[in-house]
């Protein structure tokens, strides 16, 4: 009898043992994520507390590591920090490091996006300092949205954006 509880405690905690070093293993090899699942992450934690009440979701698409309406929801706040409009939700400040984080993860998802062409190429341009298609980009984004109102009708200056942004981010 004295056998058999001991055989039986030992099976247990091995099988203890297997399970907490599967699970180990599994939390380990789920959180690294690769390069792009990283910057995602990235984004979402300079997104910040007013962006975050905005989001459509946590759960990733299968094929791409950011949802396209979490793309065109960034792409669309970032304009607002260039375009005048009478009513702006949201703000995502449209920085050097925002603008090449979201090309990598369009560059590695293009395909998986229905508008994967239309994100690069408005991002290639920012990354290279062009910011004149701001216009076009926010209410390419707000028509597709059924936007209703704050439809942008040109760019702000200098000035404006200067105020914009310390309004917004500093």
């Amino acid at each position: 009898m004295k056998n058999m509880i001991k055989t039986t405690g030992v099976t247990l905690g091995v099988l203890a043992l297997l399970a907490a070093a599967g699970y180990y293993f599994i939390v380990q090899n789920s959180s690294s994520g690769g390069e792009i699942t990283k910057v995602a992450d990235t984004i979402d934690k300079r997104e910040g507390k007013e962006a975050k009440a905005e989001k459509v979701g946590t759960e990733e698409d299968d094929a791409a590591d950011m949802q396209e309406i979490r793309i065109q929801i960034n792409l669309h706040q970032m304009t607002h920090q260039k375009i005048i409009a009478s009513k702006k939700k949201g703000a995502v400040e449209m920085t050097t490091e925002n603008i090449e984080d979201l090309l990598t993860i369009v560059k590695a998802n293009k395909d998986h996006y229905d508008h994967g062409d239309f994100y690069e190429t408005a991002l290639t341009a920012w990354k290279q300092g062009d910011f004149s298609n701001a216009v076009h980009v926010h209410n390419t984004i707000w028509d597709w949205h059924n936007g209703t109102v704050g439809r942008a009708t040109g760019l702000m200056s200098a000035k404006q954006e200067q105020a914009f942004v310390e309004k917004h981010f500093r």
